[in-house]
């Protein structure tokens, strides 16, 4: 494979790859700019839907709790006013240990209703008279926790407890004071009736509500299991006073709980729900979320590539025939500056041409005196001499002719070591006749410092040729044919890059045409006498092969172009 070819597939790999990447970030770009929005509108609307939901299951919860304890509370103090009535009813003189046993028996409460049995206490202890299916006449509660605190308070609700009876049941106790005796009424409250109003509560499935006290004893049933007096094996949070709500794990499943104080304390009313169900719709609503993350993730997923790959497409479309167009600009400028240098060219080739003209004369003559026997050995040395001086003057137009034909071809660049010692000479070459016409003084000086560069040849030479040309025309412009000077240096710089500079004493250019000198259709020149693409194209290789092209110049004093390429290596001066 030539250098060319692999000059040629590097730059395609190279333009696949880039425009590989410009894909990759078309969609990128695509997916993220739609899918950010998306991803954050939807977290923001889970996060506040979930938010509310849950806000919303806790209020539930919590309002139920809040209105239970109301209820159980309103229950307890209407048992209380019930037996304070009652209590109150019976005539002063009959609250006596004389009084007998039938006639107060006859004033309380029986079984039936919400009470299912009531007994009067004396200021001893004893049961003074008892209503109720039980044997509990002339019990001594004397030593009774509830009795004592009865007493204390002037009233008491109890926990569930088995008592003489051995039945859980629950006690109401209220106390009247006789002068300086306390006499005490003590009722039975159902406990079926009493839990009823907490067996009720529904909340979804699997909503429950239930009474601990301060042992953490099921003071109702539980519906999810726990009877009447077993302890609860769930640790809750401690709680003194006000509703709490909390989350909590029983078992193998997670409850959402709503805590509340009940008797002064003593109770506490539980009402929990399934965190799954009370929080079902938050679930609900994520799984709507990540079903409508899914389905626009895929629409915008789809789209992003199909657009980006169209785009990426069109664009390397359009680089296609951006180079193109550049290739042809490339050589519309060369060949610009091919017809700049034609009369050069013309004068160069004209010479070796009389020369050769002169010399066929010269060979008539010798063949005519030969052919007349005027001929001898001299006359074969001066024929050799004819056909010596006629393959010189032939070899010349040539390599003029190859110049021409290599400045003009156009070809796909190919980067190759360049030095500068011996490449800068031969291009000043080919404009040198053009310079001596103009009685221009052109020099070429190459430091022998100066690095190699790798470059096209042949782009490199247009540069240095529309450099030339353009410094050609300024100085005629300003001298004439006389007292033009053109200098083409080259050297090494801090950076170890090349610099090569060509200096003229021509016309120069004001500062708002050194701003503009590098814009396409942009010339100093008379009309008709420019294109205005040169620098373009000049500034447009020097930058393609990473270096740069600037300009300093004063209007009347001359300009000077700087062209910085990095070096390829290091130049060693020969030994």
């Amino acid at each position: 494979m030539t250098n060319r070819a692999k000059e040629s597939g590097r730059a395609s790999m190279d333009k696949a790859t880039l425009f590989r990447k410009i894909h990759r970030l078309l969609f990128s770009s695509m997916l993220l700019v739609p899918a950010v929005p998306l991803i954050l509108s939807a977290a923001l609307g889970f996060y506040f839907f979930a938010d509310t939901a849950r806000r919303s299951a806790v209020s539930a919860i919590s309002r139920v709790a809040v209105d239970h304890k109301k209820l159980i509370h309103a229950f307890l103090r209407e048992r209380q006013s019930d037996l304070e009535a009652v209590l109150n009813r019976i005539p002063a003189e009959l609250l006596t240990e004389n009084t007998s046993k039938k006639t107060l028996q006859a004033m309380l409460p029986g079984d039936g209703g919400v009470f299912k049995d009531a007994g009067l206490i004396a200021p001893s202890g004893k049961q003074a008279a008892y209503n109720g299916p039980y044997a509990l006449a002339g019990r001594d509660y004397a030593t009774a926790e509830w009795y004592r605190e009865t007493l204390k308070n002037g009233y008491f609700v109890s926990d569930v407890f088995l008592g003489y009876r051995n039945i859980p049941h629950l006690v109401v106790a209220v106390a009247r004071r006789v002068g300086s005796q306390a006499w005490v009424l003590r009722a039975t409250i159902d406990s079926d009736v009493f839990g009823a109003m907490v067996d009720d509560v529904s909340i979804g499935d699997s909503g429950e509500a239930y009474i601990i006290n301060t042992e953490g004893r099921f003071q109702t049933r539980r519906r999810s299991g726990g009877a009447l007096l077993e302890r609860d094996t769930k640790h809750y949070p401690t709680q003194s006073g006000g509703l709490m709500t909390f989350t909590g794990q029983d078992g193998e499943n997670s409850y959402l709980y709503a805590s509340n104080l009940l008797n002064d304390g003593k109770w506490r009313l539980i009402v929990r729900q399934k965190e799954e169900e009370a929080f079902h719709s938050t679930a609900l609503a994520a799984y709507t979320v990540l079903l409508v993350l899914l389905c626009g993730g895929g629409v915008i997923l789809v789209l992003a590539f199909v657009v980006s790959r169209k785009l990426s497409d069109t664009l390397h479309e359009q680089a296609e025939t951006v180079g193109k167009l550049e290739a042809q600009l490339l050589q519309a400028a060369r060949l610009a500056e091919l017809g700049e240098m034609a009369a050069g060219f013309a004068h160069e080739i004209n010479n070796p041409l009389q020369i050769m003209k002169t010399e066929l004369a010269l060979l008539e003559l010798t063949v005519r005196d030969i052919g007349e026997g005027k001929g001898d050995e001299a006359s074969f040395t001066e024929l050799n001499e004819i056909a010596e001086q006629l393959q010189l003057q032939i070899s010349r137009c040539a390599a003029i002719t190859r110049e021409i034909l290599r400045f003009g071809r156009q070809d796909a660049p190919q980067l190759q070591p360049i030095d500068l010692a011996g490449y800068l000479p031969k291009v000043g070459a080919m404009v040198e006749n053009k310079a001596t016409v103009h009685g221009i003084d052109l020099r070429c000086e190459v430091d022998a410092a100066t690095p190699m560069v790798e470059a096209d040849p042949g782009q490199l030479q247009q540069v240095m040729i529309n450099l030339l040309n353009n410094a050609i025309h300024a100085v005629v412009d300003r001298h004439g044919a006389s007292g033009g000077v053109i200098s083409v240096a080259a050297g090494r710089d801090e950076r170890d890059n090349a610099v090569i500079t060509v200096t003229d004493n021509g016309s120069g250019m004001s500062r708002e045409s050194m701003s503009k000198i590098f814009l396409p259709f942009f010339t100093t020149k008379a009309p008709g006498k420019g294109t205005g693409l040169g620098l373009s194209v000049c500034h447009s290789i020097i930058d393609s092969l990473g270096g740069e092209l600037s300009v300093e110049s004063r209007k009347g004093e001359g300009s000077t172009f700087t062209i910085l390429i990095p070096g390829l290596r290091t130049r060693t001066a020969e030994g």
